[in-house]
């Protein structure tokens, strides 16, 4: 799982509608992609019982994975402006991938129904609040500081909860991401609108396209993992 956020200020210009609405259909289409990807890795992965042996057995693969992940991730994010549209296009993919392979391990841990219940509440979660920061025509700019001092107070926690444990410091956890990752999703979609009037043409509507899409997959895919924290039954 990462953490690892960052921003492009894009000025806020008066666009045409339609034209918003398919840069936004384009940020969706590549999120949706990678969520769909991740969730396919993951289920071959946990269908195959040797696979999964191997992998468990040399838990160094999963850390390799995990900064593997953390790599890709700063790539794409510090280096947008820099890379080619289909470079930024297979970083996102690979990324999408690599995840899949660390969810495999980390679901084997709960329930099925207990991991269908998670991607559903992501799912609902993540919708409402899309949903709220797109229509909303609050500014939510303030947000920003206050959801990014929480996600390093998160992150800390996380680090502190590795050697500590604990069933209600683990609670405290899936409902402090929920909250965090659910207005990062607000907060993001009403920054990503403002991506399309900078889609000047289709490389760099591409590649702002894969950022925003980025920018939504991680908030899925840590509320979804902090509804596991809270609801997740773990395996007999």
């Amino acid at each position: 799982m990462s953490f690892s956020r960052t921003r492009n200020a894009v000025p806020t210009v008066a666009l045409d509608p339609a034209v918003e609405r398919v840069f936004m259909r384009t940020v969706f289409s590549w999120m949706l992609l990678g969520v769909g990807l991740t969730a396919a890795i993951a289920g071959w992965f946990g269908s195959n019982d040797q696979l999964m042996k191997d992998l468990t057995a040399k838990p160094a693969w999963i850390f390799g994975a995990m900064f593997v992940q953390i790599g890709l991730v700063l790539a794409l994010s510090f280096g947008i402006n820099k890379i080619s549209a289909a470079t930024a296009s297979f970083l996102f993919i690979l990324y999408a991938g690599v995840t899949g392979v660390v969810f495999s391990v980390i679901v084997t841990a709960y329930t099925t129904g207990s991991v269908a219940m998670a991607f559903a509440g992501a799912a609902g979660v993540f919708g409402g609040m899309a949903a709220w920061g797109y229509t909303t025509e609050r500014d939510l700019t303030g947000l920003g500081p206050v959801l990014f001092g929480a996600l390093i107070g998160l992150i800390v926690a996380s680090v502190v909860f590795m050697f500590t444990g604990g069933s209600t410091f683990n609670l405290v956890l899936g409902f402090g991401g929920v909250i965090i990752f659910a207005g990062l999703t607000a907060w993001d979609m009403q920054m990503i609108k403002s991506f399309a009037a900078g889609a000047t043409d289709e490389e760099t509507g591409r590649k702002l396209a894969i950022f925003g899409a980025l920018s939504l997959y991680l908030n899925f895919v840590n509320i979804f993992l902090s509804l596991l924290r809270i609801f997740g039954g773990a395996r007999s």
